[in-house]
This record gives structure tokens, C-alpha cells and sequence, in this order.
């Protein structure tokens, strides 16, 4: 006689069900850790003069959102600031004149992309979005002018020291 032996695959079937999703789930997660880096190796330069730090600083545009109004800096000599139409509330503020402000800063500073955004603490969230539409574009009849199409928002006063 010839014994036959049936091999159960049931509890190996049931262990492959279970751990292959699993292995495949910490797959994903070690994926998502995962950041690469796309940039130049960095290389050795000589300290930037003091005439060079201080000719960046004049080629800064700066936009200084308070509860009273703007504070602009780099749209003419010293620092203008336009006062709120109101209340100073989200309605108030003088979107208008800020635009003739970043034309002017245009004029003086034509080869900068970027202006400062630096609101106080407390200013409405809708005053900054106006404040970087403002700054970014300016409508002229039926076209518009590009003027700062990358504003960046700090907080603080916006002294960005080098």
C-alpha cells in the first residue's frame, strides 16, 4: 500500500494574503521620504564687499503692510508711506496708490523680479492677497503691465539682514 500525503497550502496562501500588501504599503511610505536634491555642487566664493552688500540692499523693493496704511521703501528716496482711505479695514487700504508706488519702483529698479511683502502681525489675510496683486501686475486700458511677478511674504518688518 501507498500512503498519499496532501500538502495544505492554506496557512501558506493565508501568510503571502496578508504580508505582501503590508510589504508593499512600506514600500510606498519609504518612497514618500524620499526628496531629491537637483542642485549645483556648491563652490568657494570671496565674502561679498560691503558696497555690494549695501547696492543689494538699495535694489530692494519693500512693501510694509501696518494697521495704518503701506510703508514702501525702494520707490524713490526714503521710504513712502500711503495712509489708509478709512477705517483701515480689508476695504480701506489704498490699493490704487500702492500701484503708482510699484510703477515708480519699476522705473528706478527695472531689472528686479522680486518685491518684499512684510505684513504686521494682525493684518487681515485679504489685505496681503491685495497687496501682492497690487505689486504683481498693473492694468494700463486694456492690457497689463507686469511690474514685480514674484513677491515674497516675510514677517517682521522685512530688514533682511545679509
Amino acid at each position: 500500500m501507498q500512503a498519499t500525503a496532501e500538502l495544505d497550502l492554506i496557512p501558506v496562501l493565508s501568510l503571502v494574503v496578508h504580508l505582501v500588501p503590508m510589504l508593499l504599503l512600506s514600500v510606498r511610505f519609504m518612497t514618500l521620504a524620499e526628496h531629491p536634491v537637483d542642485r549645483a555642487p556648491v563652490e568657494a566664493t570671496e565674502a561679498p564687499s560691503r558696497e555690494k552688500l549695501e547696492a543689494q540692499e538699495e535694489e530692494r523693493v519693500i512693501v510694509r503692510i501696518t494697521a495704518t496704511g503701506f510703508a514702501v521703501r525702494g520707490a524713490g528716496d526714503g521710504e513712502a508711506q500711503i495712509a489708509c482711505t478709512g477705517g483701515c479695514g480689508p476695504g480701506d487700504y489704498d490699493y490704487r496708490a500702492l500701484g503708482d508706488a510699484m510703477v515708480a519702483a519699476k522705473g528706478l529698479h527695472p531689472r528686479v523680479q522680486q518685491v518684499i511683502v512684510a505684513p504686521d502681525p494682525g493684518v487681515p489675510y485679504a489685505v496681503i492677497i491685495g497687496v501682492m496683486d497690487a505689486t504683481r501686475s498693473r492694468r494700463a486700458g486694456d492690457r497689463e503691465e507686469p511690474l514685480f511677478p514674484q513677491p515674497v511674504l516675510v514677517t517682521g518688518s522685512g530688514e533682511l539682514r545679509p
